[in-house]
């Protein structure tokens, strides 16, 4: 937990130890010259013991430093799983020119591209040929790796995956068990070393030429300096030969091997190498190191401890003057040159994330500084890059270890820790000498909560106790707060100067230090929620951190009592659970959250800015703040620890992945040191932040191809080797299958990628660590270019993009010269099909031609004879068969028009206001033969049919072709006549009753009859004032009326109606039209006189 006065303590405790480091440097100072002095003055005392002088006050100041190196243990990854198919150990590790690893075994080399193995085949061997067995690999400087076998020497083609045997008639009687290169003015050579043969190996020339070796001995470890000197090692001691010069000056070959005399006799060496300081180093079997000073002596580095005899099997350099050392059966030792220190690292089955194996196989550097271990039959990576972050494991049963694994809270001291592990209680832990004390051992429950006071007063609290622990011997003495009982979980402590705050789930306690029995409950009911989780003192105003939200409790001015509790009013804030306060050296707020990230804000602002894993945060649970160093918020997460700058908040991923092995990190198990150390409790131990010594890392991954492939026309699979940026594919690919990967063996599964391909797909498309794999399905020829991006979080791409450009080579239909040829052919054949369609199109139109011709002459025939009979038909529907005249449908059918156009002439009147003429009226006359029943009773029906046809051809000499005759009924005749005035009429009816009776009628030779006619007229319309009034129907009948008066009076005669008096009215005219026989009370009647 963090209070008002942790910050300014801390770095006061800072000072004060760079002040007792100078202080010792200046003791350390004066020793020396007081010893100097002594030298002087004896002058047979050797020269050695002035340098011995030196070396001891050089370890007095080093012992001084503060580090926590000693009690922390490295982690290991081991990537392979336990189905892997590798047999055996790990023999062999060694790193391409890609960033590819390749790993050799019992059966064979396998290459490991972070998510799979891909064995490696053997070019030249015949069906029943033995497998060679791998017993060694080596790197040149020009990046090719060779391979000795028990078969003789083999060159890897990384790209192909195939091993190619070299010079196989000359080296395959060779079994080659170490190897090494150099060049030379005549080119590169290998020296490759048997057990008991040693040979020179032109790779140009592929001469091969034998070294002499002294007497019988056993070669184990061949090495080639930076100088081009040859160091063997065997079991009876060091070895070298350097190159004779030839006649011109040129390096020829490798002189005689002569015995270093300097270095010790029949001590057997297994490993040899030079680090980067150059400094050449020996490892021996059961004799520790050895290492060559510039004086050509060699100083001897005894083991120490359990690995004091151990057999180094093999070394190599981990950073600057750190060598570690691989054994046969103690595991690994780490050896620092420069402090002559050295750290055992063995296996043990505690470790969550241990070494595999005491048995070291190979170790191997590889380019970004990953150091891979064959331990066992497993295969361990380890980051010895970042020295700053250091693990200390608990509950490795190691001595002065944390007892137990889970880290529960943490507080820091002047000098140590306090650690609250597993259910044990609480831990001194110091840097030096690990656990030095244990408080409180009789906790039944973890210790959840830990505070230190600016005194130096521990209060610590479990499930159900609440004790504190004052200086000097930390004894446990329960506190109860008022009424609040010490058997109360307490979830967080503060101090305000004046007065002692408690918070746990039943809120929130104040107790005065000058009284303590005054001590009462702050939060309410009526609080939104007063289960206190954090608590943060300042110099404005008391932070509580509850289950649900933040509150600011401001205190009076005398700091006695609360002044003012404020809701911090965000509606994020509000519903997430306080795990932690901090305030930095800013005046900044920093509230950690479990599932919301970190809110930022200050006492007077009334905004808070959320940083969350959009930010860059590992994860959005965050459990604790450890404090302010390096102008960065440390803060651990649920994946990891990470760093928020005070002054942008950008977000640096510290611990994650596989290395964050203590996460989740405990809920406020979090402090910094005096030294600004950002500590943090979890799982399996603490996790122990040194910001200063952090190395700002921006690496950027090896992306590759790790498997191309083709699926042919004919529906084969084919591997394609890629051997630069651009590839050509054969034609009509059904399929292409890209595979890659982003090199980073320690989190791969992290990593997403997205690619593009322009002109198939322009937008990016992304793809997880599982899905690896781009597949384009039957491309069209042409060339194109794929982009590969990665990232870890999938919103920042890193720059380095893999790009592949390929061509998908057309086929010989598909090229341009075939295109243009079947353009051209098609432009011919369909000239030709067109010609010859035209020509039978004409041939066929021709007959059709024809054909329609005479069909049309039928069909106008036949269309004539049914125009004919339609027109017979529509005629004889209209006429009157007898006497041919016009029938009632045929009035039916025209009347109304002609009708239509005298009421369009009334209305044009009308509108003008002008008297209408007589003109323009359509005159009715309806005529009836007279007796016409007698004709028939007494000369029978034909002569009354030729009295009808007589009758009408004597009114068709009367009428208009215009006028309408009409055979109105048996023996009556209607004629409709038009544009006749009324006052004509009587003409018209006098003329048809003289031409009826005029002269009779000649029914045959033999008889002749008088007929006579009775005629009624009436005109349309009968009145101009009521001129639509009355139809054509009852105009008919009022002439019909007529007719009837004219049979009344005495036949042979007419009568006429030519209009209605203008005073009649409109029921009278209704009258009329439903009885037209009273159109005589108020017509105009005119008779024949």
């Amino acid at each position: 937990m963090n209070n008002t006065f942790s910050h300014l303590q801390l770095a006061l405790q800072h000072d004060a130890r760079i002040l007792q480091s100078c202080a010792v440097s200046a003791y350390a100072a004066f020793f020396v010259v007081w010893c100097n002095s002594l030298v002087t003055s004896f002058r047979f005392l050797p020269r050695v013991f002035s340098i011995l002088l030196l070396i001891f006050c050089s370890a007095l100041v080093h012992a001084q430093e503060n580090t926590w190196d000693r009690l922390s243990q490295p982690i290991f990854y081991a990537p392979l799983s336990s189905s892997s198919v590798i047999e055996g150990p790990v023999d062999s590790i060694i790193e391409d020119e890609h960033g590819l690893m390749w790993l050799s075994a019992a059966n064979g080399l396998w290459r490991w591209d972070s998510h799979f193995l891909t064995q490696v085949q053997f070019t030249s061997l015949s069906d029943f040929a033995l497998f060679p067995q791998i017993q060694s690999t080596f790197k040149d400087q020009h990046q090719r790796i060779w391979v000795g076998t028990n078969q003789g020497l083999y060159q890897l083609d990384s790209l192909r995956n195939q091993l190619s045997a070299i010079a196989e008639e000359q080296l395959s009687a060779i079994s080659i068990q170490n190897i090494a290169s150099a060049q030379t003015q005549d080119g590169d050579f290998l020296v490759l070393a048997g057990d008991r043969t040693l040979f020179q190996f032109q790779v140009s020339s592929g001469r091969l030429s034998a070294i002499s070796l002294p007497g019988s001995v056993r070669v184990y470890a061949v090495h080639i300096d930076p100088s081009d000197t040859l160091w063997v090692g065997t079991d009876k001691g060091l070895f070298y030969a350097q190159h004779e010069q030839g006649a011109t000056g040129k390096q020829r070959k490798l002189g005689e091997l002569q015995a270093v005399k300097s270095f010790p006799d029949n001590v057997r060496i297994s490993a040899i190498d030079t680090t980067q300081a150059g400094k050449l180093v020996i490892g021996t079997a059961q004799h520790g190191l050895f290492v060559k000073q510039t004086s050509g002596q060699f100083s001897h580095i005894a083991l120490q401890g359990a690995a004091q005899s151990a057999w180094i099997y093999n070394l190599v350099e981990q950073r600057d003057n750190v060598l570690l050392l691989g054994t046969f059966g103690h595991g690994l030792v780490e050896v620092d040159l420069a402090n002559l220190t050295q750290r055992h690292v063995p296996f043990n089955r505690l470790h969550p994330s241990g070494l595999s194996d005491n048995n070291i196989w190979s170790l191997y550097r590889d380019s970004r500084g990953l150091i891979w271990i064959g331990a066992g039959e497993s295969l361990n990576i380890y980051d010895a890059r970042n020295t700053a972050v250091k693990h200390i494991i608990g509950g490795l049963a190691e001595p002065h270890g944390l007892p137990a694994p889970k880290t529960h809270a943490v507080v820091a001291l002047e000098d140590s820790l306090v650690v609250a592990n597993g259910s044990l209680g609480l831990f001194e832990l110091s840097p030096t000498h690990g656990v030095t004390q244990s408080w409180w051992q009789a906790a039944k429950d973890p210790v959840e909560t830990l505070y230190v006071t600016p005194a130096q007063t521990l209060y610590a609290s479990s499930n159900f106790a609440t004790v504190s622990l004052p200086l000097p011997d930390r004894k446990a003495i329960p506190v109860s707060v008022g009424e609040r009982p010490a058997s109360v979980f307490s979830g967080a402590f503060a101090d305000t100067g004046k007065l002692f705050w408690v918070g746990g789930p039943d809120g929130l306690w104040m107790q005065s230090k000058s009284n303590p029995d005054l001590a009462n409950q702050i939060l309410t009911n009526t609080t939104h929620d007063r289960r206190v989780s954090a608590l943060l003192s300042t110099p404005e105003a008391l932070w509580v951190g509850t289950w649900r939200g933040l509150y600011k409790v401001t205190l009076t001015d005398d700091g006695e009592d609360v002044s003012q509790i404020d809701t911090i009013a965000h509606a994020a804030l509000q519903q997430q659970f306080v795990s932690d306060i901090y305030a930095d050296s800013h005046g900044k707020i920093w509230v950690a959250t479990s599932g919301g990230g970190v809110f930022v804000g200050t006492s007077s602002q009334s905004s808070w800015q959320q940083l969350t894993h959009e930010n860059g945060l590992p994860g959005n649970s965050i459990a604790a703040i450890a404090g302010e160093s390096e102008g960065e918020i440390w803060v651990g997460t649920s994946r990891g620890i990470a760093a928020i700058s005070t002054q942008d908040y950008q977000v640096r991923k510290v611990v994650t992945g596989r290395q964050a092995i203590n996460s989740p990190y405990a809920r406020g198990a979090a402090t910094l040191t005096v030294d600004g150390n950002a500590v943090f409790g979890g799982k399996n131990g603490l996790t122990i932040v040194t910001p200063s010594q952090l190395a700002v890392s921006d690496e950027q991954l090896a992306l590759v191809f790790t498997n191309v492939s083709v699926l042919t026309e004919k529906g084969e699979l084919h591997p394609i080797q890629l051997a630069d940026t651009r590839h050509q594919f054969a034609p009509l690919p059904q399929r292409l299958s890209f595979e890659f990967a982003a090199l980073d063996y320690l989190s791969p599964e992290h990593i997403r990628y997205r690619y593009r391909v322009p002109g198939l797909n322009e937008s990016w498309t992304e793809l997880d660590a599982d899905h690896r794999n781009i597949t384009l399905t039957s491309p069209s020829p042409g060339d194109y270019a794929l982009h590969i991006e990665y990232s870890y979080d999938g919103k920042h791409w890193q720059s380095n993009t893999l790009n592949l450009r390929f061509t998908v080579l057309p086929a010989w239909y598909q090229s341009n010269a075939a295109r243009i040829t079947g353009i051209v052919m098609l432009v011919i054949a369909i000239y030709v099909l067109h010609q010859l369609g035209l020509r039978h199109y004409r041939y066929r139109q021709r007959i059709l031609e024809q054909r329609v011709a005479a069909r049309t002459a039928e069909l106008v025939t036949a269309n004539q004879k049914l125009s004919e009979q339609a027109t017979a038909l529509e005629k004889a529907s209209l006429t009157d068969s007898l006497t041919g005249l016009n029938n009632r449908r045929f009035l039916t059918q025209n009347i109304q028009r002609d009708l239509k156009r005298v009421q369009r002439y009334y209305i044009d009147c009308e509108n003008q206001g002008i008297q209408p003429t007589f003109e323009s009226d359509v005159l009715f006359l309806v005529i009836d033969l007279d007796h016409f029943k007698r004709i028939n009773d007494t000369h029978g029906h034909q002569a009354g049919d030729t009295v009808l046809v007589e009758t009408r051809y004597r009114l068709s000499r009367i009428f208009r072709d215009t006028d309408y005759l009409i055979r109105w009924g048996g023996e009556e005749f209607l004629a409709v006549v038009h544009n006749t005035s009324r006052r004509e009429a009587h003409i018209l009816a006098e003329r048809v009753v003289t031409e009826i009776n005029g002269c009779a009628f000649k029914i045959n030779d033999h008889v002749s009859l008088s007929v006579s006619c009775s005629v009624g007229f009436a005109p349309y319309p009968l009145q101009q004032q009521h001129y639509n009034f009355f139809d054509w129907h009852t105009t008919v009948a009022i002439a019909d009326a007529a007719l009837y008066e004219s049979k009344s009076r005495s036949r042979d005669t007419w009568t006429g109606i030519p209009s209605i008096k203008e005073n009649a009215s409109e029921e009278t005219l209704t009258l009329i039209q439903q009885q037209p026989s009273r159109v005589f009370d108020v017509a105009e009647t005119i008779i024949r006189p």
